[in-house]
Formats: C-alpha cells, sequence, structure tokens
C-alpha cells in the first residue's frame, strides 16, 4: 500500500512540474489574476442551469389557462381571479399576495415573449417565479451551511421535485410564497450572523412583516428570529469594529427587537388593502367580504373560522399515530431516507440549530394537531427545513471525505497538496455527488410527474368558453355553482370577459331562508334571465327546494353544450321569444303534421380553444299536446367538407321533450358544428329532422332546410 501511495504521488509531482504546468502556476501566481479567478469563483454560476431546468419542468406541467375546480378546488381559480383584477380572496384576505400578483400580471404583460398570454396564466407564473426563487435561496442557505455547492444543488432539487412544492409552483396558491418568505429569513438570518450591520437585521424584519401578512403558518418566523438574536453573542464585525461595542447586553437585544419590529410593520400595512379594495369594488361578487366592515376585516385578518380545526391527539397513542402519519406524509415528499438525513443534518449543525429547531418542532406540532384538506401543502415549510438538513448532512459528510483523501495521499510540495490536489479532490467529488443526486432524485421526478402534469387540463376552460357561449346569444345570465368547484369559472366570465353573468354561490342561496331563495330564482325568471347550476349542485342536493321542484315538475331541467351544466326552465314554460337575441323567424307547421314547428332561428360563428364552431339555435313550439318524444338530426347539405355532422342537438340530449312541452309553450335548443372550411361557408343549407328509433328504421317526420349565412371573417 505504501508503495502504491508514493507511485501516485510521484505521477501526480510530475504532471505539475510539466514546463506547461510551470507557465500555468506563473500565470496564477500573480494577484490581480487570483483575485479576479477568486471573484468570479464565487458567483453561483451552476444556478443558472439549474433554474432553468426547473423552469422548462414546471412549464411543462402548468395548467393551460383558469385552473380545473376538480385538481385544486376553489381557492387556485380564486386567486387567479383576484390576483388579476384586484380582488379579496377568502380569509385572512392575503393582501400581501394580492398586491403583488397584480403587479406581477401587468409588469409582466410588458414583456413581448409573456403579452398575449391570459392575465389568470400570469398569476400562476407568479407562483412558478417564487418557487424558482425559493429554490435558489436554499441552494444559498445550504451553501453556507455546508460550503458545498453540490450538496446545496441538490438540496434544493430535492426541495424542488417534492409533490407539494412542485404543485404550489404550478398552481396560483399562496404557498409558494410562502415558502420563499421562509427560505429568505433563513438566509438573511446566517448573513447577519456573520455580518452584525443594521441592514440585515431591517431586511430581515421586512420579510418576517411580509410573513405576517401573508399566512398564518409564518407566525413561528418572528419568535424564531427573536430567539436568534438573542442568543448570538458578538463577533468581529467584517466591515470595521462593531457599534455599540460597550453597551449592556440587553441593551443590545433590545436594539436588535426594536429594528426587526420596525422592519415588519412596513409588510404589515398592506392589510389597509382589504378596506380600501372593499370600498372600491364595492358590491362585486369577487370579494370573500366586505372588509370595509371593521368587524368583518377583524374576522378576516384573525382568521376565525379556521380555530375550531385545531384539535390535538387524545392520548399518547393517538400522538404516536399522528406522527407516524406526519413521518409518511414528509417521506411522501422527500423519501423517508430523506427525512432521516434531514433531521441527522440538522442535529449535526448544532452552531444553527436554534434557527431551524423552532420551525421543525413547530410545524411537526402544526402537522399533528391540525386538521383541513390542505394542510400537505401548508407543510411545505416543514419540507423545506428537512431539505436544507439533508444538504447540511451531504455537504458535512463531503468535506470530511475530500479532508481524509488529502492526507492520505502524502505529497512532500504542500503548494501541490494544498492548492491543487484539494481542489481536484473536491472538483472529481462534485462531478460525483452531481451525478448521484441525478439518479436519486430522478425516481422521485418520475413518479411525481404523471400526478402533477396539467398540461392538458382543459375542464374549466371549456366550461368558462361555453358560458361565454350562451352569454354571447344575448339573454343575460343566472348562474348557480359551488364555491369551492365551478362557480370561481362563472365569476371569471363576468369579470375578466365582461359577460352578462350574474354568478350566484350554491352556499348562499342555501343558507337563505327558503322563501327568499325561492322569490329570488322567481325575479331572476320574470326578468327574463336564462338560470343555470351546476350539476353537483342539483346531484347532491344542496338546495332542497330545487331538488323538489325539479321532482315535481315544477322546473325542467335541461342539458346545456357543457356537461356540467343544467338550465332550469320554469314551467310554465315561456310561450315568446326572447328579446335580448337576434333571431330569424320560421312559418309554424313543419313536423309532426303541424303539430310541431320551429318558429325561429339564429346562427353565429364562436371560437373555441378546439375550433371554431357555427352555434344553430332552434326555438320548438309545440302547436298540440304531444305525448312522445323525438330525435332531432341537422346535417349540412351540400357542406359535407365544410362543417362536421353532428347528429344530436346538445341541449335537448338528443331528443326533443315534446311529451313534457305545453301547446304554445317554446323551448330552445342548441348545437355547435365545426367549421371544417370557413371559406366555403357560403351556400351551405342545414336539414333538421324529427324521427324516431323503430328497430333499424329512422322513420323522420317532417323537415326543414336553414341556409347558412353568418360572416366567415369570425373564424379568423
Amino acid at each position: 500500500m505504501q508503495t502504491v501511495r508514493r507511485i501516485f504521488a510521484k505521477v501526480i509531482t510530475l504532471l505539475y512540474d510539466t514546463p506547461a504546468m510551470t507557465i500555468r502556476r506563473n500565470l496564477l501566481s500573480t494577484t490581480f489574476t487570483r483575485q479576479r479567478l477568486a471573484s468570479l469563483a464565487k458567483y453561483p454560476w451552476e444556478l443558472v442551469p439549474f433554474l432553468a431546468l426547473f423552469y422548462w419542468l414546471y412549464r411543462r406541467t402548468m395548467p393551460p389557462g383558469i385552473s380545473s375546480w376538480i385538481v385544486e378546488g376553489w381557492d387556485s381559480a380564486v386567486l387567479q381571479i383576484t390576483g388579476s383584477t384586484w380582488g379579496i380572496p377568502h380569509s385572512p384576505g392575503y393582501p400581501l399576495y394580492t398586491i403583488l400578483s397584480n403587479l406581477f400580471v401587468r409588469l409582466l404583460g410588458y414583456l413581448p415573449v409573456y403579452s398575449r398570454t391570459e392575465p389568470v396564466w400570469r398569476v400562476t407564473f407568479w407562483s412558478t417565479t417564487t418557487s424558482l426563487l425559493t429554490l435558489a435561496v436554499v441552494y444559498l442557505v445550504v451553501r453556507r451551511l455546508a460550503r458545498n455547492r453540490p450538496a446545496a444543488l441538490f438540496a434544493a432539487a430535492l426541495l424542488g421535485v417534492s409533490f407539494n412544492f412542485w404543485r404550489g409552483a404550478i398552481m396560483a396558491e399562496v404557498y409558494s410564497l410562502n415558502a420563499l418568505i421562509f427560505a429568505l429569513t433563513f438566509w438573511l438570518a446566517l448573513i447577519w450572523d456573520t455580518d452584525r450591520r443594521d441592514r440585515w437585521l431591517v431586511l430581515l424584519g421586512l420579510v418576517l412583516g411580509a410573513g405576517l401578512a401573508h399566512h398564518r403558518t409564518s407566525f413561528i418566523l418572528p419568535p424564531t428570529i427573536a430567539l436568534w438574536v438573542t442568543i448570538r453573542r458578538p463577533v468581529e464585525a467584517s466591515h470595521g469594529p462593531l457599534p455599540h461595542a460597550d453597551t449592556p447586553r440587553w441593551k443590545v437585544v433590545a436594539r436588535r427587537w426594536s429594528i426587526l419590529a420596525a422592519g415588519a410593520l412596513v409588510p404589515l400595512l398592506s392589510y389597509l388593502y382589504l378596506p380600501l379594495a372593499a370600498r372600491w369594488r364595492a358590491g362585486q361578487s369577487w370579494l370573500y367580504a366586505d372588509a370595509s366592515n371593521w368587524n368583518v376585516f377583524w374576522f378576516m385578518v384573525l382568521t376565525r373560522e379556521w380555530w375550531g380545526l385545531v384539535k390535538p391527539p387524545a392520548d399518547a397513542a393517538a400522538w404516536g399515530e399522528a406522527l407516524l402519519a406526519l413521518f409518511r406524509q414528509q417521506a411522501g415528499e422527500i423519501t423517508a431516507a430523506g427525512v432521516v438525513a434531514g433531521l441527522a443534518g440538522l442535529a449535526l449543525n448544532r452552531r444553527y440549530l436554534w434557527l431551524f429547531a423552532p420551525p421543525l418542532a413547530a410545524f411537526t406540532f402544526f402537522g399533528l394537531t391540525y386538521h383541513v384538506a390542505d394542510l400537505d401543502s401548508m407543510l411545505i415549510p416543514l419540507t423545506l427545513v428537512l431539505s436544507i438538513g439533508v444538504g447540511a448532512l451531504v455537504g458535512n459528510l463531503l468535506r470530511r471525505f475530500a479532508s481524509r483523501l488529502v492526507k492520505i495521499i502524502r505529497l512532500k510540495d504542500e503548494a501541490l497538496r494544498g492548492r491543487w490536489l484539494s481542489v481536484a479532490l473536491r472538483g472529481a467529488l462534485s462531478v460525483v455527488v452531481v451525478w448521484a443526486g441525478y439518479l436519486a432524485l430522478r425516481p422521485l421526478a418520475e413518479q411525481n410527474y404523471p400526478r402533477l402534469d396539467l398540461s392538458g387540463d382543459w375542464q374549466a376552460v371549456d366550461l368558462v368558453e361555453e358560458v361565454v357561449a350562451i352569454a354571447q346569444a344575448g339573454t343575460p345570465l343566472t348562474i348557480i355553482g359551488q364555491d369551492n368547484s365551478v362557480l370561481p369559472d362563472f365569476i371569471y366570465a363576468q369579470v375578466s370577459l365582461k359577460q352578462p353573468v350574474e354568478p350566484l354561490s350554491t352556499t348562499t342561496l342555501s343558507r337563505m331562508p327558503e322563501a327568499q331563495s325561492i322569490a329570488l330564482l322567481q325575479e331572476r325568471f320574470n326578468q327574463g334571465r336564462r338560470i343555470l347550476v351546476d350539476r353537483e349542485t342539483i346531484d347532491l342536493g344542496f338546495i332542497p327546494w330545487l331538488n323538489a321542484a325539479i321532482n315535481q315538475g315544477q322546473i325542467f331541467l335541461a342539458p346545456t353544450g357543457h356537461p356540467y351544466l343544467w338550465e332550469l326552465i320554469p314551467r310554465p314554460m315561456p310561450n315568446v321569444l326572447p328579446p335580448n337575441e337576434s333571431w330569424t323567424y320560421l312559418p309554424p307547421g313543419q313536423f309532426l303534421d303541424g303539430k310541431a314547428s320551429i318558429i325561429a332561428y339564429s346562427e353565429r360563428l364562436i371560437r373555441k380553444r378546439t375550433g371554431c364552431f357555427l352555434r344553430l339555435t332552434l326555438f320548438w313550439r309545440m302547436e298540440e299536446k304531444l305525448d312522445q318524444d323525438y330525435f332531432v338530426s341537422v346535417q349540412p347539405l351540400g357542406g359535407e367538407v365544410v362543417l362536421a355532422k353532428n347528429d344530436h342537438l346538445a341541449l335537448m340530449r338528443g331528443y326533443l321533450p315534446t311529451s313534457q312541452v305545453e301547446p304554445g309553450e317554446i323551448v330552445r335548443d342548441e348545437v355547435d358544428l365545426l367549421v371544417l372550411e370557413p371559406s366555403a361557408l357560403v351556400g351551405v343549407n342545414l336539414v333538421v329532422n324529427l324521427y324516431q328509433v323503430q328497430g333499424n328504421q329512422y322513420p323522420a317526420f317532417g323537415e326543414v332546410t336553414l341556409p347558412v349565412t353568418p360572416n366567415a371573417d369570425a373564424c379568423k
């Protein structure tokens, strides 16, 4: 072994003493060159490709527009709306998030590459931006703790591919900004620990105040930092002697606290946004509550409705089960080995234990006692702290291993051993760590990717497009929707797309006295409005009297062009055509020997994400009482290659319920036909038939031909 070691040392010495290396040493020996290289080497250049990689990953998995109610529920879509229209989301109102996201949306609109994106999508991209900044700051934190770049990259990447952090990066949610506040707090605390100038305390106070103005989980940060600045002893300043070096310690601590408190007050002023927005947007439906009322304001700010969700386990066994469940939850984020390594890394860094231990303990208690649907997302800061611990442990092990290798390889040339061998070994180890980290994290990323890929989630977009298409007919709409599902999409159609839509909350209607709720809808019917309702409201019976009215035949429930929407048609049905829509009159008596008629129709071109469609609206009237229902067929005549065929009308789901329509009543029917060649629409006719299915026969009962005359430019 000694012989092998001597041979290896000799080879390195010979390589080091070659003429080329001598010239290189001479060049590098100049003070200016060494200083320049050292200065350039300090910059985190590796963050550029690292963040570019995660930017690509998050962009690939982002939803394309307004968020679906099925994926993230109400919060994400509402935050997209309030974050682009100066609204007020649910308590605690998130004033800082709302202000920053609105400013971000408007500033991003000035960049050519993003100027044509939807404002609601830019709110989602605000989460992506704050998540990328969080990864960068986590890298800086671990680099300070571990003094090792690969370890810092590994910690940031581990956090970046964890399920809930990744989801927060691609959804319009408050959790990514919350994670950034935690990461910034740790980083500034570490900087202040080595440079005790007041500027860092001021910045630290601003970040603490931002946390208090943003999310309630950030309340753990002020006591943590207060403890941190209390226990840290004075050190020699890197920029001159410390001010007030002879001041009693209690005065030093009080001064530090005062600076932190003064800095924290500034972001707290953002809460004034809530009453101002409530007055500015008075009566608008995208406001969560009237925050201009001070009782409501404090109710929101203090989040009183969530207080009852804190329920500690009943006994020791329940505590153990809850702790095991929390461990499994975090193991699902960064693997069980990652959780253990994170705890070990934090324990080994005893110098900084009081900075990371309080948040760790607080979030552990929080995870054991708080019962809410989005608890996993609220625990992202816990995952962040554990990821920092993993990076600290990896960096500590790498430093020890590299130092051990340098000692094993004995070289007589001290300059060679200290300047070149150590750097070469650490460089080689860094490459190994980066490659090992890639191999370790790739399975976790591959596991989470299909679960988080929302790039094809068009559900909310399709629903909004259908609402817009219905609203553009001209008759004002009232749409009843669930708060935590589709209601934000209707609000978006009203607020952002300026459509004549009145969103009504299912929750609000269900909490009203029954007589008041009935009177409200009856008033809308009397106004001639079309009233739509989401399927969930009916299926789950959230408004009992409405379900009873449908079952008793007092209200007819008709499908629309979207499977999630139904139209409520009162009995008796209208006997006049809608006054706010343009239609073409037709002579009656074309079907069933004059017993059924299309008395009017309208046509218009509408654009959807899936193409340009010809929307045909038919107004049917029963001339006599019928006891059978009939299927409806609409076929293009002379335009088979211009319009895609559609064998049923969307509103009535393929049949006309003539048995339920009294003589003189009028029902609306609509169908969308895909336009294949807009320029060839002229001269195309649509043939409408009523028919029945009788075994293998499809007898027709009447026919009417409708010419197509819309402006094809609408498809451009």
